[in-house]
């Protein structure tokens, strides 16, 4: 897939430039974005709208001498493939360009790609500075742990010395902004002022780079502080330091999620039970794991069983165990409730539990006592029960499949968990997660995902929501050759796109559309899902971006949108 334009300018001494996915205007000034100052070329000429997934859109903007393409005078329409064009006596050239030029998630940097980000000019940037963002991206592959979840101190520390090293900088310090906590420094005293370099949510890289290098590491901090510090583990900080967005080791950028996870973090240090309402497959299980490792109880077991797995009297003995004697040759054998004395214990699938089972989880759950099948003696139980359903339990009870007052002790805290739908800032952090994870178990290396790849798994629906996702990625990672990036033709049929457009789909005001939502998931994405930085990317006001996200479906916007 072509993802991008090279747009050469012949006759002329200018080099040549990658124009990426969006809007480019081309002038004489103004808000030109590509200023050729030639008599015969108006202040503002004309427009090119670069579509990521197919061809180029150009549009005269009302010019004194005129846009012709391939020497036809236009007003406005969309080619595929390459073109000439003239801006007046300024003849351009451009060409497709495509293959592993597109990355828009990098992983390995000794792969044949460039590792620049989907929406930079490789001509902006000179090759040394290029060179030197490979060098640190690459440290950074080298420090991350083996196994998802919190980043080692000494780990952070050592890759910060490494970059010290790299960049020639006195001193590299990891902080929080907020509250000045050290999380990791290498060559710095606690007490040494040093410039942020980058910053995201609360966490800081900050130190004292030579010019030439720090623009380099801002961006490979960057990476550092969107990947790693949500879920970097540190003695010398406070819990509550840690981000919102943590969650199951993946940084959530997504409101719908932020929402939800909010109060959920303040929940998990009660002793509340808690209930998560969610479609299948969006990470109920994870979050459950989550809500117990914030807990106080974190030190204790964390059991996890689906009550729609088993039929009603094997249900039973698994949650509350069997007494010896309970059948012929049967031992006494604990339940699932006594395993998880003094920890927590996740049933999925709640809403699925026959008529007796509810009477006897409330039993359990009313006074922290349960008696085994075919036992007679009480038995004591501390545990904290997390619960799970996809059902609409307010429909359940109604109908009276569900006991109301079941329904109130499980519900001690409720969380909404959204789809993947509804959160497509989270698609492209939890397809590299999963990406990582599927080139750890089968030892292989990979240059990353393109962005053909990213925008595919961006417009679809995700009917099986994260447990989908993950499927789609790891079968993806099957089919890639060692060292390939994962393409859209990696990807399961049903997500790489249906047949060739119809004449619809050639529309203007279609493709225009088209445009503006990959520029919109291309830019959250570059952003990391940092919406502040996404709109300053797009080039547009606050209002505007929130206003176009709700346009296109891309999440409900901020609160004060």
């Amino acid at each position: 897939m072509r993802l991008r334009y090279n747009l050469e300018w012949l006759g002329s001494d200018s080099p040549r430039r990658d124009l990426a996915p969006g809007r480019h205007v081309l002038g004489r000034g103004g808000r030109s974005d590509l200023v050729f100052d030639v008599p015969g070329v108006s202040r503002e000429h004309a427009e090119l709208i670069v579509c990521a997934d197919r061809g180029l859109l150009v549009r005269d903007l009302g010019s004194t001498n005129g846009t012709r393409v391939d020497g036809v005078r236009i007003s406005e329409g969309a080619w595929h493939g390459d073109i000439d064009l003239a801006l007046g006596s300024v003849q351009l050239r451009l060409r497709e360009r495509g293959g592993l030029d597109a990355l828009a998630l990098a992983l390995d940097a000794n792969a044949q790609a460039p590792v620049a980000p989907a929406d930079e000019q490789p001509t902006a940037a000179p090759t040394a500075v290029q060179n030197q963002l490979r060098e640190l991206r690459q440290a950074l592959e080298n420090a991350r742990p083996e196994t998802a979840g919190a980043w080692p101190v000494e780990a952070l520390a050592s890759l910060l010395q490494r970059w010290r090293e790299l960049t020639e900088a006195t001193a590299l310090r990891l902080q929080q902004g907020d509250s000045g906590t050290v999380l990791a420094q290498a060559g710095a005293s606690p007490m040494q002022p040093l410039s942020v370099i980058a910053e995201h949510a609360s966490w800081q890289l900050a130190g004292d780079p030579p010019p030439g290098a720090a623009r380099a590491l801002a961006e490979a901090g960057s990476e550092l502080l969107r990947w790693a510090m949500p879920a970097a583990s540190a003695p010398t900080a406070a819990p509550a330091a840690a981000a919102p967005r943590d969650w199951p080791g993946l940084a959530s950028a997504a409101p719908a999620m932020r929402a939800a996870l909010a109060p959920l973090e303040r929940v998990a240090a009660a002793t509340l039970p808690v209930l998560l309402l969610g479609e299948t497959g969006v990470g109920k299980e994870l979050i459950a794991h989550w809500v117990h490792r914030r807990s106080p109880r974190r030190d204790g077991p964390f059991l996890a069983f689906n009550c729609a797995a088993l039929p009603r009297e094997l249900l039973e003995a698994e949650l509350f165990g069997v007494e010896r004697g309970a059948a012929t040759g049967v031992e006494a054998r604990p339940g699932l409730f006594e395993q998880a004395h003094g920890g927590s214990l996740f049933l999925d699938e709640v809403g699925d539990t026959a008529a007796e089972t509810q009477v006897r989880l409330l039993r359990a759950l009313e006074d922290g006592r349960l008696v085994r099948v075919g036992g007679r003696k009480p038995i004591v139980v501390d545990v904290r029960v997390i619960a799970a359903t996809n059902r609409d339990l307010d429909i359940e009870v109604a109908a009276g499949r569900f006991r109301l007052d079941l329904y109130h002790r499980l519900a001690g805290h409720t969380a909404h968990i959204p789809p993947l739908r509804e959160r497509p800032e989270d698609i492209a952090p939890l397809a590299l997660h999963f990406f990582r994870q599927a080139l750890a178990r089968g030892g292989r290396r990979s240059a990353g995902i393109t962005a053909a790849a990213l925008l595919a798994l961006q417009q679809w629906r995700w009917p099986g929501n994260v447990r989908e996702l993950r499927q789609a990625i790891e079968r993806a990672a099957v089919l890639l050759d060692d060292g390939g990036a994962l393409d859209r033709e990696h990807l399961p049929e049903a997500l790489r796109g249906g047949p060739p457009p119809g004449v619809d789909a050639l529309l203007l005001e279609s493709a225009l559309a088209r445009a503006e939502r990959e520029a919109l998931i291309l830019a959250l994405t570059v952003a990391g899902g940092d919406h502040e930085r996404a709109w300053g990317l797009l080039g547009i006001g606050k209002t505007s971006f929130y206003k176009k996200l709700r346009e296109q479906g891309l999440g409900r916007g901020g609160e004060d949108a």
